[in-house]
């Protein structure tokens, strides 16, 4: 008996394999096999073949090395394994690998476990939560389009859906809920515990191998679950899969940017078809591709127009900068530093917000102007001074802190321009030195454990003022928290990035709203150079619906999605010139349909990085299918050189 084996490596076809007579096997059991000059690499079956194969007489038909007993993906997953590979044109190998994870959690076998002590706390909506509620209820349990959740920060929109999770763990089932960030878990795992009387399934790379064993074979048995999990909790065996919650959907985070691309969002959506299940997308901010979804009637939608607290919005001030001069060297308004003594005499609490790591975004010598970069990427090195160093924010290289510059030899010249967060917070100590100042950014909250120590001393008024980045703009619920502070508003509103105006607005909004949430109205101070800049205005304004219309009516016009179909073709390699060459006949492939258009090749961005230099191609079309194939028998028809490195990003949300 034969059959064919999907393994978990970059290949888009199976390979034959001999079944042993003691080998009970069927489609989507897992296996283990020899293959080339290593064993023991994991497969499923992908087809039996029966007893008659044409041989070859080259090689020798390998036996399968070892079947995990009652261990299979089922026929659902494995079309949904087909579709992703289909859709976002990485080989079936390695999207198989994205739910097998490794041999070790896939051995592993839980030994009856008691199921979780389920004693759920009884909670009162208000109006506008319940009529979401009810629709969401209506929906549940069948083969429905999704439904959008949306609400203004602090309108409850986190107790609609652990109402809906309620209903579906009472029926028996399993439900999902997907966070962009692993740091908005520890606050999200207290309050489910706190609503429901048991702790969640937590999935992300954090998490001990033996815990998510545990939670993949809890999945894979049927056990009512909930899993709080990353983008990678989406592949889990989920045997009773009820609902899946995606929470922050607009959030670029569920893109996943390495090795295989994918939208997480999306692919949620698609499982959910394939399995019949619900699946509601929450935001503050709904992205403009689900707002256009919206309009189309393909997506349901809720909303929820005010505070669950009753307390009214935080009011919202700009600074104009222009006529507002700051001090040498400083970043914060004279403004600013009145309302945040305002706060803590108060005893309240203050966010300063600003979007960079570190102590200052560029080092130079005052001397000859000398620019202290990466030797490995074409970007400017990010001083650190807590640490004493200068990084590379792209590639991770560590330089020492060198008193003599590199060029002209000059001693005690370095120059720091411009703020981080480290600097932002040392400018707030001078002001306020007996408060307690923290920092969040992803330098000091790499782990679940660090978050959570912030995410509670800033809970627990340990921390009086809180300087962040992005890492603390959404997701968050701190009820002391009045006083909200935004540094740079105007930083994500340059450059040549599609989404760069949409995601400032959204992470604008999204910061905004961690002001006022429950205690007292809270107030947004915005500094800004540019105050009559659009989207300024509809923060400021709280005008969301012309901005998202004036949104979609450009990317309209411009034919960018979602009114198109984007794939990006990023090429890269040691050789500037081969690298170029490779990307110039690969621009050359004939295009039969008049419309699709391959732009470029023109160099990234990024353009060094890593040792490697990049060159883009960006494919669009109307048709996603036409685009998929145009783009397979382009790489057909112009394979890459083995030293060169192609990366397809079908979507893609960075132009970097």
């Amino acid at each position: 008996m034969y059959c064919d084996v999907l393994v978990t490596r970059p290949f888009d076809h199976t390979f034959t394999y001999k079944i042993r007579n003691d080998q009970n096997v069927k489609i989507g059991s897992v296996v283990s096999v020899s293959f080339g000059k290593k064993k023991d690499q994991i497969g499923i079956i992908y087809g039996l073949c029966g007893n008659k194969i044409k041989k070859n007489n080259s090689y020798t038909i390998k036996e399968i090395d070892h079947v995990y007993e009652g261990v299979f993906l089922n026929k659902k997953i494995i079309k949904f394994i087909d579709w992703i590979a289909y859709y976002t044109l990485a080989s079936k190998g390695l999207v198989l690998k994205l739910f097998l994870v490794n041999k070790n959690i896939v051995s592993f076998q839980t030994k009856g476990q008691e199921e979780s002590i389920f004693d759920p706390r009884p909670v009162t909506l208000n109006a506008k939560q319940q009529n979401a509620l009810n629709v969401i209820e209506k929906s549940l349990f069948k083969k429905i389009s999704p439904i959008v959740l949306e609400g203004v920060t602090g309108s409850g929109k986190t107790e609609v859906y652990f109402e809906a999770i309620e209903k579906v763990l009472k029926e028996k089932k399993q439900a999902l809920i997907m966070l962009p960030e692993i740091s908005l878990t520890p606050q999200l795992e207290s309050r489910f515990k706190e609503r429901f009387g048991f702790a969640p399934d937590i999935w992300h790379s954090k998490v001990a191998e033996k815990k998510r064993k545990n939670t993949w074979h809890r999945c894979y048995q049927g056990q009512p679950i909930i899993v709080v999990g990353a983008r990678s909790s989406l592949f889990l065996p989920f045997k009773h899969l009820g609902l899946i919650v995606v929470d922050e959907e607009h959030d670029l985070s569920f893109k996943q940017e390495d090795n295989i691309r994918y939208q997480a969002r999306d692919l949620a959506i698609v499982r959910s078809q394939i399995e019949k299940f619900l699946v509601i997308l929450s935001s503050a901010t709904p992205s403009l591709e689900t707002q256009n979804n919206i309009q189309r009637n393909k997506f349901k939608h809720v909303y929820l127009p005010s505070q669950f607290s009753g307390l009214d919005p935080p009011e919202i001030e700009l600074i104009n900068l222009q006529n507002e001069k700051l001090a040498k060297n400083k970043w914060i308004s004279l403004k600013i530093f009145k309302q945040i003594n305002i706060c803590v005499e108060k005893g309240e609490q203050v966010l300063l917000f600003l979007n960079r790591r570190g102590y200052s975004p560029l080092s130079l010598c005052a001397e000859c102007g000398y620019r202290y970069q990466c030797d490995h990427c074409s970007s400017w090195l990010v001083m650190h001074r807590n640490k004493k160093r200068l990084l590379c924010h792209h590639c991770g290289t560590i330089y020492p802190v060198d008193p003599v510059c590199p060029k002209c030899r000059k001693e005690n010249s370095l120059k720091l321009i411009g703020p981080g967060v480290e600097r932002l917070a040392e400018e707030i100590k001078d002001f306020f030195p007996k408060y307690n100042i923290g920092i969040m950014s992803s330098d000091n909250a790499n782990t679940p454990k660090k978050i959570k120590k912030i995410v509670d001393d800033f809970s627990s008024n340990n921390i009086n003022i809180l300087v962040a980045t992005q890492i603390m703009a959404k997701g968050y619920h701190f009820p002391n928290l009045s006083l909200v502070g935004i540094i740079d508003a105007d930083a994500g509103l340059m450059g040549g990035d599609i989404k760069a105006i949409e995601r400032t607005y959204n992470l604008l909004q999204q910061v905004s709203g961690r002001a006022g949430r429950s205690k007292q109205t809270g107030k947004v101070l915005i500094q800004t150079y540019f105050p009559n800049q659009p989207v300024i205005q509809s923060i400021k304004n709280r005008d969301r619906k012309k901005f998202v219309e004036q949104s979609l009516l450009e990317r309209e016009q411009f034919n960018m999605p979602p009114f198109s179909f984007l794939t990006a073709i990023i090429i890269s390699g040691s050789s500037k010139a081969r690298a170029e060459s490779y990307a110039i006949n690969l621009a050359k492939g004939h295009i039969s349909d008049d419309k699709m258009s391959i732009l470029g090749p023109v160099e990234a961005p990024l353009f060094l990085l890593r040792g490697q230099y990049r060159f883009r191609l960006l494919l669009k079309a109307k048709s996603r299918s036409k685009l998929n194939n145009f783009t397979r028998n382009l790489l057909k028809n112009c394979p890459a050189p083995p030293n060169l490195r192609l990366i397809i990003d079908v979507d893609p949300y960075t132009f970097i």
